[in-house]
C-alpha cells in the first residue's frame, strides 16, 4: 500500500482528523494533505513524529505487513517495544539479559525434545544439546556443565 494511503488509513484508524494529526506531529495542515494525496514525501523527522503521534513504529507507517525487517521476525508488538528499549541498558544489564534469553531458549529446546519417558531419541537429542552447550561454555569443567544440564532438565520436568 502506498505511503499516502497507509498514512490516511492509520490516521482514521486512530481516530484523528488531518488537522489533529498535523498539529500533534508538528506540521502544517496543507503539508499533511499533500502527504495523504501522495504529492509530497515526509522527512525522516516528520515520519518519526507522525509514528509517535499515531503510536505505531516507523516500519508500520512505511512498510506493508511483513515487509519490514524486524516486524517480519517479531510479531509481538510488546516484545518488539521491549527489544527497542534494550539499547538504553548498561552493558552489564545487556549481558545479563542475553544470558536470560539464552537460558530460556535452552529451556524451550529441552521442552521440545523431552519425551515423557527415557528412550534412544531423547538420549541422542540430549547429547546434541549438551555438545552445543559445551561449545559456548569452554571455560566450564565437564562436571560444571553436567550440573547445569541436570539443573535445567530437573527444572523443565518440574515445570511440565
Amino acid at each position: 500500500m502506498p505511503f499516502a494511503e497507509k498514512l490516511a488509513k492509520l490516521r482514521k484508524d486512530k481516530g484523528f482528523t488531518q488537522q489533529e494529526l498535523a498539529q500533534r506531529a508538528g506540521i502544517g495542515i496543507a503539508q499533511m494533505r499533500r502527504y495523504e494525496k501522495g504529492n509530497s514525501s515526509p522527512t525522516l523527522e516528520v515520519i518519526k513524529n507522525i509514528a509517535k503521534t499515531l503510536a505505531v513504529t516507523a516500519d508500520e507507517l512505511i512498510f506493508d505487513e511483513g515487509e519490514g525487517i524486524v516486524p517480519s521476525k517479531i510479531q509481538d508488538k510488546e516484545l518488539l517495544e521491549q527489544f527497542e528499549q534494550i539499547s538504553t541498558l548498561t552493558p552489564q544489564d545487556k549481558e545479563a539479559l542475553k544470558t536470560i534469553i539464552e537460558s530460556m531458549i535452552i529451556k524451550s529446546r529441552l521442552q521440545q525434545i523431552m519425551p515423557p519417558r527415557t528412550d534412544a531419541a531423547w538420549t541422542k537429542e540430549m547429547r546434541s544439546v549438551v555438545d552445543e552447550f559445551r561449545k559456548g561454555a569452554e571455560d566450564y569443567s565437564d562436571d560444571a556443565i553436567e550440573s547445569i544440564v541436570d539443573e535445567a532438565v530437573n527444572a523443565v520436568r518440574k515445570a511440565g
